[in-house]
Order: C-alpha cells, then structure tokens, then sequence
C-alpha cells in the first residue's frame, strides 16, 4: 500500500512519466476513485433547483478548473497545449443539455443513453485510433470486446427501472401538513420562495408533452453522450503526433479545464443576451455546485492517471458502465428513489454485467 502511495505521489510529480512505468494496481485504485465519483458528482445539487442549467453550469465548470490548476501546478506547470482546449469545449457544449434531459427524461434513462454512446465512441476512438490517435490494443482482443458488450448489456436494464422522485426534508414538512398548521412567518415565507422557484424554473423543456419530452431526450442524450466520446481525443492526438509532447494524460487537464471553463462563459454570456440580462440565477445551488465541480475535476484526473497505467482501450468501458451502477445505488439507499422487488431484480443483473464487463476489460490488458 505504501508502494502504491509513493508511486502516485511520483508520478504527479514527474513531468515524463510514461504510461507503461505505472503500476497496474495504481491504474485500478485510480480508476476506482474516477467511477466512483463520476456516479455521485451530482448528488449535492440533486435537492435544488437549477433552472435550465445555465447558472449551475457556470459554477460547476469554474470548480472543474479550480482543481485543473491545482494539477497543473503540482506538475510543476509543463508545457500548454491548446488542442485539448477543443476537448473541453466538446464537452461544455454536450453539458449544457445535462438538465434539460433530466427533466424531460430522468437522470437514469438520461445517464444510460448519454454512458452508451460515450462508452462506444471513446473505446472505438481508442481502440481503433480513429482521427490521427494511434490504436491501443488489449493483449487480449476477444475479452476487451466481450467486456464492451457486456457493458453495453448493462446499460439496458438499467433502462426498465422505475424511479420515484424525491423531496428535500425541509419541504416534506410543508408539503404533508395541513394548510392550517403552516403558521409561522418563517414556513409560510418558505411556501411561497418554494412556489417562486417551482414557476421560475418552469423553461420550455417543461411545457412539452410526453411524447415530445421523450423523444427530444433521448435525442440531446444521444448528442451529448457523442461529444462526450471525443472530449479526450484532441489530448491523445498531442501525446501521439507532437515532438517532445508529454505522455503523462496528467498534463492536459488544464488545458482541457480551461477549454470547458472558458466555453461555459462563453455560453453563458450569450444566454445572458438572449435572456436580456435576466438569467435564471439560484444562490442556492452555488456552493452544491462547486462541490459538484470539484468531484467531477478529481474524477477525470483519476482518470487520466488510470489511463496512463491501463490505457484508454480498458478504462472507459469501465468509468462509462459503472457511475451508472453507482448513480442506482444512491437512489436506492439514500434518496429511496428506486423500490420494489422487481426494481431490485433488474439492477441486480445490470450490475452483474457491469460487473463482469468491467472485469473482462480489465485482465484484458
């Protein structure tokens, strides 16, 4: 344990660590950290209200960079890139559907959908070295396929799981007493910014009917889960085709931070004209989201350095398939969204192929 510790500790401090001088273990233990937190970055925010995501991507994508910083800073700042920058866009442009398709679809179904085509891009992108990335090949082909279908298999039962939604505690109390016992100043004055909240964060997505909601959230699921595939691609063609480029996946997170952090504002201005300076801003959700933020920027990195000990052709099956398992268990457990015996059944065999997917991907190597 002490061995894994120190080697971690190395390679952020190096600035020419190569892939194949990280220990495998370490890989796992960091690949482990990156599903997990990718299942429950956005767990903090889940209780308030975001209104179309505009302002909470804002400060989410502002705490991603935070930790980018602090990354790049203990690499000992080496050498920026702006390639990856592009990634970081792709990835802002695919985020900003994120509330749109919980809203009209669920964070489950939204989850799979948006994780399969993630997990098919990013592997073949990999895998095959499409787009001037040169191909990572398993030492063993046929388990590294087994593993992705079966991941893939994964993904569609967790498509027949009902879901219940929850309340935060502290309206539960407003909601299931009588009108009468609502007397107090504080409780009515909560009544009423709850409602304000409720109608303020009402967006078109809202007013479509149910087929329409389904149907145009698969859709961005399906778009966004694409730009996602490629979010890392413009970082790996610099590791392959420039002179001298670092082959540390540590040392194009701030690039790739400041790409989604720098398009966010972008987006972000241009609502704010199209809103006529009266965007949806909840205060709320500031802190939430940073905590958000800071899960999702501590993920990726884990799973940068997990790729440069497994190689990506491994890791994003795994990081693709199993936040979905993770995102189903604090539905059960925490938020009681997920209930009932035949709920549970399904999520079993969805977890014993993500289980087994990720598996078979990882002795693939």
């Amino acid at each position: 344990m002490e061995n894994n510790i120190t080697t971690v500790i190395t390679t952020l401090l190096s600035t020419t660590q190569a892939p194949e001088s990280v220990s495998g273990y370490v890989g796992f233990l960091c690949l482990t950290v990156s599903v997990l937190f990718f299942g429950s970055n956005y767990l903090p925010v889940k209780q308030f209200q975001t209104g179309d995501g505009m302002f909470f991507q804002l400060i989410l994508t502002l705490a991603i960079w935070t930790v980018g910083f602090v990354v790049h800073a203990i690499r000992g700042f080496p050498k920026f890139y702006a390639l990856p920058m592009l990634g970081g866009f792709l990835w802002s442009t695919g985020n900003l559907n994120t509330v749109p398709i919980i809203k009209m679809i669920g964070i489950g179904m939204g989850t799979l959908f948006w994780n399969t085509i993630l997990l098919i891009v990013g592997w073949a992108v990999a895998r095959f070295g499409l787009l001037g990335v040169k191909p990572e090949v398993p030492s063993n082909e046929i388990l590294n396929y087994v593993g992705v279908i079966f991941a893939l298999i994964s993904g569609i039962f967790y498509l027949f799981v009902e879901t219940e939604s929850s309340v935060p505690e502290e309206r539960q109390h407003l909601i299931n007493a009588p009108i009468a016992e609502i007397t107090t100043e504080t409780e009515i004055s909560g009544v009423l910014t709850n409602v304000d909240d409720d109608i303020r964060s009402e967006t078109f997505f809202d007013k479509l009917n149910t087929g329409s909601k389904r149907l145009l959230g698969i859709s961005m699921a399906i778009f966004s889960g694409f730009l996602y595939g490629f979010t890392f691609t413009p970082a790996l063609y610099v590791q392959d085709n420039y002179e001298n480029a670092s082959q540390n996946g540590l040392d194009y997170v701030f690039s790739l931070y400041t790409g989604i952090f720098m398009s966010s504002i972008v987006y972000f201005t241009i609502y704010c004209i199209v809103k006529k300076n009266k965007p949806m801003v909840f205060p709320k959700v500031i802190l939430p989201a940073l905590i958000s933020g800071w899960m999702w920027g501590i993920a990726n990195s884990s799973f940068f350095l997990a790729s440069n000990s497994l190689t990506q052709a491994i890791t994003f099956p795994i990081v693709s398939s199993g936040p979905s398992a993770i995102s189903a268990l604090w539905g059960i457990f925490l938020f009681k969204e997920i209930r009932g015996r035949q709920n549970f059944m399904i999520l079993a065999c969805g977890f014993t192929f993500a289980v087994i997917g990720s598996v078979l991907c990882g002795i693939s190597k």
